[in-house]
């Protein structure tokens, strides 16, 4: 008599190694006889570690269990196995690398403007108070520190896209083993490079020093910034790529708003005067927000995890 196989056989395994539900296989034994009994018990038990070890009858067979420590290996034990112990499947996430940009994107957003916002202003109050610009529209004077109300909230939106680009170039450029990272110490020494340069920049402007022997000498330690902060190609076609668009960016702002405007400029495009340097400051500027984008969104991460 063969037994009646259960209805939730793991599927995945040959024919001959599928496992028999214990309780079809005690429905169909025979109670007549209390040898009789015995025997097909005897027979059920070595049939049963046979099959549950995976090994064909009339194999040795390693030791197992004890019978009743023996579960049946149907698919409500197979969907047990692959969610583990404690019920949580065990799949990888995908969510982390699918899409151009991570899934905590709109949080690191924010968090870039939230921080450009406050840190932005210092910074750019490092070249307003040896007057490199001078605001004309909602100009303010915070403890010496000249700036505009307009000021804020413009290098948060340019700390934002900035940092969400960089982001964005890192998911789709990069091996997805070797994503670059930031930690917290490479952010300070990122912000703590860039307030070094941009006083370098206001000092050698303040000395008179000719606007092409300063752009020489910035260029070069931009450079070399971000070959010891950034060094990723990617991340230098974007330092490149902010060096050129946000002076241009500026021509149509200063153009219709007439929000600031530089003194002692060197070049004129479309009749607003522009300082050809500039663009190394914009350079140098990228790095830090890249590692501040990436720290951020580790932190944003782990945070979520947890």
């Amino acid at each position: 008599m063969q037994p009646r196989m259960c209805s939730g056989l793991c599927s995945d395994r040959p024919l001959g190694k599928q496992l028999v539900c214990s309780s079809s296989l005690r429905a169909r034994a025979p109670f007549s006889g209390t040898a009789s009994s015995a025997k097909w018990r005897a027979s059920i038990w070595r049939s049963r570690r046979a099959l549950c070890l995976g090994s064909p009858m009339g194999l040795s067979i390693r030791r197992g269990p004890r019978p009743r420590d023996l579960g049946v290996r149907c698919a409500s034990q197979k969907e047990e196995d692959r969610t583990g112990f404690e019920g949580v499947a065990s799949v990888p996430d995908v969510t982390d690398t699918e899409g151009i940009l991570p899934p905590n994107w709109p949080t690191v957003g924010l968090a870039l403007f939230g921080l450009g916002f406050l840190l932005g202003p210092p910074l750019d109050g490092l070249h307003s108070r040896v007057q490199l610009q001078i605001y004309d529209v909602a100009a303010v004077d915070i403890l010496g520190l000249k700036t505009s109300l307009w000021v804020p909230p413009l290098l948060g939106v340019f700390y934002a896209v900035v940092g969400l680009i960089q982001l964005a170039l890192d998911r789709s450029l990069a091996p997805r083993d070797t994503i670059p990272k930031a930690d917290l110490r490479k952010v300070i020494t990122s912000f703590l490079t860039l307030s070094l340069l941009l006083e370098l920049s206001a000092e050698m402007y303040k000395a008179g020093v000719p606007y092409n022997i300063e752009a020489y000498i910035l260029f070069g330690l931009a450079e070399l910034n971000w070959l010891l902060l950034e060094n990723t190609w990617w991340g230098f076609a974007l330092a490149c790529f902010v060096g050129v668009v946000c002076p241009l960016a500026e021509i149509p702002i200063l153009k219709l708003f007439d929000l600031w405007h530089y003194p002692k400029a060197n070049l004129s495009i479309f009749g607003v005067g522009v300082i050809t340097w500039v663009v190394c400051c914009y350079f140098f500027y990228t790095p830090f927000i890249g590692n501040l984008a990436r720290w951020l969104s580790q932190e944003l991460k782990k945070g979520s995890s947890d």
